[in-house]
């Protein structure tokens, strides 16, 4: 059953604007995707339910909304008990719903360049055309993304909401991390003023203590997926990445990566999925396209190229410490790999492809992530020096109208055939 034509059958065939942003429509979406779809784990169910429900309660107007770009730290954030809005979240939602060419095509009539990250066109137009919530804050960091902080600024001016940004140094470093923990505490007085909250040390407490706890459960899944076969598949993987972006310093996210600890390991126990379907073990780098294709179904179940593990779902930080709050996450900012030259990212990637047994690495090149895909290049070159084949698969995770899905087995097809003849 297609949960998405379902959705839209139930509306009278008409995604509107006006329609969209009802709470009653995410009570609907509720009940046919949570209650109808079949999912592979619990875990997966619990993480569909609370990205709705929380976009329910935003539009709802329980509470501030905060928007955050995709890699702030959303700790600040649930500390002060604010709903999270995640704009590439929200693209990727709307690119499923079918809903990304009419709002790709409305943001070039309000001069958006096709240029830019088609994650950010999306939430400009969902915004200006009431599909999505407009933020009470407006909240972004420098590192990796230049175009979401960009995003931020103009609608920050269009519709006279406050707007804050962390300048995050390259390189790790004492240095850094004061440089960046000083701007913490400023942003703590930026989000006491604009709520009218204080924040309390019980709050920051507990807002670390969910994130550790979340970290510390999301590394035994980790674990566990480096099992032979895999119990886990890519596809399923990819789903958790709404946690990745807002979910840290969230209670829930805790019990979340929790619950699929224990469903991997009793998979691990039972002896796992069919070992024939996994042909060889792949590393995927940078995240998917979200409208419908079956990309990752041709990997994994017509090519048995078995995702192993995930760029994006890497746990690389240190525990984030209660009694030095501030310090301790501007080091968990600064720890990611991508940041600062290449190399670093290299270097990480080479580590998972080792732990994980990878025979391979996938990196899909989503066209407006500059960031992501002017490295790929120089990857490809060190990996296949280190015997490491490397497919930079071309497309775009919103716009269908970027990726050729022809073109895009082709190339899975000759990687495949590579990987054979390196196994003899």
């Amino acid at each position: 059953m297609d949960s998405f034509k379902l959705f839209s059958d139930s509306l009278g065939g008409n995604l509107s604007r006006k329609l969209l942003s009802t709470p009653r429509v995410y009570a609907l979406a509720k009940q046919i995707f949570i209650r109808l779809k079949n999912f592979s784990f619990e875990a997966s169910r619990m993480a569909a339910e609370t990205a709705l429900e929380q976009a329910a309660a935003a539009f709802r107007g329980e509470n501030m909304v905060a928007w955050t770009s995709a890699f702030f730290p959303s700790e600040m954030v649930h500390a002060f008990s604010l709903i999270p809005f995640a704009p590439e979240g929200a693209a990727a939602t709307a690119a499923s719903l079918g809903m990304a060419p009419q709002l790709l095509r409305f943001a070039d009539q309000m001069g958006f360049s096709n240029d830019a990250c088609s994650f950010h066109r999306c939430a400009a137009a969902g915004t200006a055309g009431e599909y999505f919530p407009v933020p009470d804050m407006l909240l972004a960091s420098s590192h990796l993304c230049d175009g979401a902080p960009q995003l931020f600024r103009y609608l920050g001016r269009r519709y006279g909401k406050p707007f804050y940004i962390l300048d995050v140094p390259v390189f790790p470093g004492e240095a850094g991390e004061r440089y960046l923990a000083r701007q913490l505490k400023e942003l703590v007085l930026f989000m006491e003023k604009t709520s009218g909250r204080k924040l309390t040390r019980k709050a920051i407490r507990e807002a670390w203590e969910n994130s550790n706890r979340a970290g510390a459960a999301q590394l035994r899944v980790n674990t566990l997926r480096r099992h032979l076969p895999s119990p886990m598949s890519g596809e399923d993987a990819l789903g958790f990445v709404y946690l990745v972006l807002v979910g840290k310093g969230h209670l829930q996210t805790a019990r979340i990566y929790e619950t699929l600890a224990r469903e991997l390991a009793e998979r691990v126990a039972s002896g796992g999925p069919d070992p024939a379907g996994e042909r060889f073990r792949l590393l995927w780098m940078h995240l998917r396209p979200y409208y419908k294709n079956d990309l990752l179904g041709i990997v994994e179940s017509e090519l048995k190229m078995r995702v192993a593990f995930e760029e994006i779902n890497d746990v690389y930080w240190p525990p984030l410490d209660p009694e030095r709050p501030f310090i301790s996450l501007a080091r968990k900012i600064l720890s990611n790999p991508a940041l600062g030259p290449a190399r670093r990212r290299l270097a990480r990637v080479k580590e998972l492809a080792a732990a994980y047994r990878a025979d391979g690495v996938i990196h899909f090149s989503h066209w407006g992530c500059r960031q992501a895909v002017g490295a790929t290049v120089f990857l490809k070159d060190q990996l296949r020096k280190d015997g490491i084949p490397f497919l930079s698969l071309d497309g775009d995770c919103v716009d269908p109208n970027s990726f050729p899905p022809g073109q895009a087995r082709t190339r899975l097809e000759s990687f495949l055939e590579l990987l054979e003849q390196r196994a003899g």
